[in-house]
């Protein structure tokens, strides 16, 4: 087995050192991450670059699932909220063009250009609304909300076009879990991504691109599963965490009425002696 990841490492190495695109698109986007890493680390500290950002201002934050939308799309394009939705607007349309374009390595190379400053804009939107004391309880909801919108789809796409079993399942698996655990986040007593989301966020995007090299050619077999099974297991894992939360919430809740209370009275009062 160490052997096939010696290969597929080899494999690797050798087509970054003679494939120009490859390299290009690597340095481009590490050139992306550093820049928007940059504005979030310190050029949100000096007040013209702070002033080229909204706040997103609402009365109460609506019950209705319809009007919280209305209220997400309702926010400034580059708000804390807005740049959290800019991953939403712009999920399709970069879906579809990957899957018409998905093998034609030029613009397959430009489009992954588009999703890594997408995902690298996850940790400016949260900086953005810290910076400008934003933060509302809608952005702690929308920001994995709009995680998920974006890496799902595109995590389904390279798997698909992975020809490879193992991994479209392991794609269905992170798909179905990850929807379940977002449907509960809401009810949960902290809807914000805790630090197993965020790694479950990072490990998954190095997931896609690992997978994402068969545009050239390189299926990278080991390589890919090994990390799809490092996201699926983290994916569970904030999967778990979210259903303890919001059944340790609703223990409480009951916990206060006084027929509840007299119960775990009893239960204090004979069995933690």
């Amino acid at each position: 087995m160490f052997d096939n990841y010696a290969i597929e490492l080899l494999l690797l190495k050798n087509s970054f050192a003679e494939n120009q695109l490859l390299q290009m698109e690597f340095l481009s986007s590490l050139i992306v991450v550093i820049v928007v890493l940059w504005i979030v680390y310190r050029g949100l500290r000096y007040r013209k670059i702070r002033e080229c950002f909204a706040i997103h201002k609402y009365e109460k934050e609506p019950e209705n699932a319809i009007e919280r939308f209305k209220l997400y799309v309702d926010a400034p394009l580059l708000s804390g909220n807005g740049i959290c939705m800019w991953r939403v607007y712009l999920s399709v349309p970069l879906s579809i063009l990957t899957i018409l374009f998905y093998k034609e390595e030029v613009i397959s190379s430009i489009l992954l250009q588009f999703y890594v400053f997408l995902f690298v804009t996850d940790a400016l939107d949260g900086a953005v609304a810290r910076s400008l004391n934003n933060v509302t309880n809608l952005g702690k909801v929308l920001d994995p909300f709009a995680d998920k919108f974006l890496d799902l789809i595109i995590l389904a796409i390279v798997c698909l076009f992975s020809n490879n079993s193992f991994f479209v399942l392991s794609a269905v698996f992170i798909c179905m879990v990850d929807i379940a655990g977002q449907s509960v986040r809401a009810k949960t007593s902290n809807p914000a991504a805790n630090w197993v989301g965020k790694t479950k966020t990072v490990v998954k995007v190095i997931t896609i691109y690992v997978v994402s090299l068969n545009r050239f050619d390189m299926y990278l077999d080991y390589i890919g599963g090994t990390l799809l099974i490092i996201s699926a297991i983290f994916t569970f894992a904030s999967f778990y965490l979210k259903v303890k939360d919001r059944l340790h919430l609703r223990f409480w809740r009951k916990r206060k009425t006084p027929r509840m209370r007299g119960v775990f009275d009893y239960i204090n009062q004979y069995l933690f002696i």
